[in-house]
């Protein structure tokens, strides 16, 4: 009986790396991505190097697909060029990768908390999106902060 125990566990070893090295690389893509397209403003060379076609999009002021995307966010960050994304938290399970970000216009201003979910294929590119936003009050009733 140990020695199927034992030979069931070595089998499934190589398994739990990949899955693991897939988290790993889930995670920096996202980030990746990430500082591309809300930080650098370099939306087409985020979609280029990081999303794949299909791309579906839940949020319901976007689009399907990569230049959907860009035509969206493009007017935005040209109309908010001080724009940043501040990455609080990344969870990764299975295919999803999940962002908790503090998104501000410009320094100054409170901003939003986001939560981004990410779908990735085998390849480690988005090809799915889900998103909620909520603006950061000025204080809040249990006096924690958003982040």
């Amino acid at each position: 009986m140990k020695k199927i125990l034992l030979s069931s566990l070595f089998a499934a070893a190589p398994l739990a790396f990949a899955a693991s090295d897939n988290l790993a690389r889930n995670k920096e893509n996202v980030i990746a991505f990430y500082e591309l397209a809300f930080n650098q403003h370099k939306l087409d060379e985020a979609v280029e190097k990081y999303v794949a076609e299909p791309y579906i999009q839940h949020n319901p002021g976007v689009a399907d697909g990569g230049k959907a995307f860009i035509d969206s966010f493009g007017p935005f960050l040209k109309q908010n060029p001080q724009s940043h994304a501040d990455i609080k938290r990344v969870v990764a399970e299975g295919d999803l990768v999940v962002v908790h970000v503090h998104s501000q216009n410009t320094p100054d201003e409170r901003g939003e908390a986001v939560i981004d979910i990410f779908r990735l294929d085998d390849n480690g590119k988005i090809v799915e999106h889900w998103d909620v936003t909520q603006p950061v009050p000025e204080k809040t009733e249990s006096g924690h902060s958003m982040f």
